[in-house]
């Protein structure tokens, strides 16, 4: 009974598995990226055959050969070498972004930033820090807002007339106690 349930199981099981024998290839899509599969899709780029299709012939015949450990290695190594360049090309493509000049909205990101952080500073700084003065703490902050509303308005205008930061206006030096 177990022999005859295992013998079922193979019959259905062993036609399923051909698509373990097709053939593999390797291609890059249009983001650089490597990929594996036995499905190429239009686009690909340098696409290669990476293992051939083994075929097990008609029942009854010989069983086809089976691919030798160098052909194997080879493949494996292809692989290997294939990816490593790839990570160097990343490497390298992140590198170039580093040292490669701001985009627009890359500095216009920034600046947003940078001005938000000021504010936010100047606003949890205490009014001793201002002489004690409202109108000076809210002067500050009202000069910060004002440059952030200009680069949100007209970034290229903003970049091109920078205000210097001596215009802000500067907080009244506490006092000390006299000496």
């Amino acid at each position: 009974m177990r022999l005859r349930v295992l013998i079922a199981a193979i019959c259905f099981i062993l036609p399923g598995l051909s698509y373990l024998s097709a053939d593999i290839y390797q291609w890059t899509d249009n983001q650089g990226a490597v990929h594996f599969g036995n499905n190429v899709p239009s686009d690909a780029q340098n696409v290669k055959v990476v293992s051939k299709e083994i075929s097990s012939g008609p029942a009854g015949s010989a069983p086809a050969p089976e691919p030798d450990a160098a052909s194997t290695e080879t493949i494996i190594q292809e692989l290997e070498d294939s990816l490593q360049r790839e990570r160097e090309a990343r490497k390298q493509a992140d590198e170039v972004k580093k040292t490669a000049p701001p985009t627009s909205a890359d500095s216009i990101t920034r600046e947003k930033e940078r001005l938000e952080k000021k504010i936010l500073e100047l606003d949890q700084k205490p009014i001793e820090y201002y002489g004690g003065s409202p109108k000076v703490k809210a002067a500050q902050i009202g000069y910060y807002q004002s440059r952030l509303q200009a680069l949100m308005a007209d970034p290229g205008n903003y970049f091109k007339n920078p205000e210097p930061e001596g215009n802000a206006p500067v907080p009244v030096p506490v006092k000390g106690p006299s000496n």
